[in-house]
């Protein structure tokens, strides 16, 4: 079954950056990414979709320089999930680089298909902050922090940084997705492929636990069994079938 409120691709990206000296503070000229990654959900032919990530650094200076490889790591047209400040330091990255061969990214810095997670809750939120409160797992590196780490012959813990940023952006614009549809399609047609992907990577990359072992990860896990039942029950046909509520005497937690 199919639904026109999800569509069939959306994508993520998060960034993991490192600090530009004599710049003014708290803009986004301060920050020079060094890794990224992107989440995809795409749909199948059932309906249900598939977990993609990609991550990606600068580890060769002067060839194939990141903002190329963001750029082919996105699906056109697709709707992307990443905060407003984070387009800008794609946008100045990739005009620094003067390669200006980066559509996707340009599409991205003229907020065309561009999703801000945070906006979604209301104007002003810390991204962290936001995370934090509905326990989503959000990356604490600073940008000092990446500095520390970035090595372009180990760039894994960068990339690691830049992950958990993208999987915090598509958790978030689950939650925000449903609560907006009243319904919970996204939040479970999210949630369970990229729980189901990051279990896949978690041996490779220790970093990630937190994220599977998260109180929405779980969530989705533990009620999935009802959701699926609810969805076969509606693509049947069946006008009757809802979702559970609290009358349904089901915890809330």
């Amino acid at each position: 079954m199919k639904y026109p409120d999800l569509p069939p691709v959306i994508q993520a990206v998060g960034l993991a950056c490192v600090p530009v000296d004599h710049m003014p503070p708290c803009t986004a000229l301060v920050r020079k990414p060094v890794a990224a990654a992107v989440v995809t959900l795409v749909e199948r032919n059932d309906g249900h979709r598939d977990a993609i990530v990609s991550c990606m650094s600068d580890v060769r200076d002067m060839e194939l320089p990141l903002p190329v490889l963001i750029n082919d790591a996105l699906t056109p047209v697709a709707p992307t999930i990443i905060t407003q400040h984070d387009c800008e330091v794609l946008a100045l990255d990739a005009a620094s680089r003067r390669f200006f061969a980066e559509p996707q990214l340009g599409r991205l810095a003229s907020a065309e298909g561009v999703i801000d997670p945070v906006a979604m809750f209301g104007p002003g939120h810390d991204e962290a902050a936001l995370c934090r409160r509905l326990g989503i797992p959000a990356s604490t590196a600073s940008d000092r922090d990446i500095a520390k780490w970035w090595n372009r012959s180990a760039p894994m813990a960068t990339e690691d940084a830049a992950l958990t940023v993208a999987v915090s952006r598509m958790m978030l614009w689950a939650h925000g997705a449903s609560f907006q549809h009243g319904s919970p399609d996204a939040f479970f047609e999210a949630l369970l492929p990229l729980r189901e992907r990051l279990m896949d990577l978690e041996g490779e990359r220790p970093a990630l636990k937190p994220l599977v072992a998260s109180r929405p990860f779980n969530r989705a896990a533990s009620f999935a069994n009802y959701y699926r039942e609810h969805r076969a029950k509606r693509a049947a046909g069946d006008d009757q079938s809802r979702w559970l509520t609290f009358a349904d005497g089901q915890f809330y937690v």
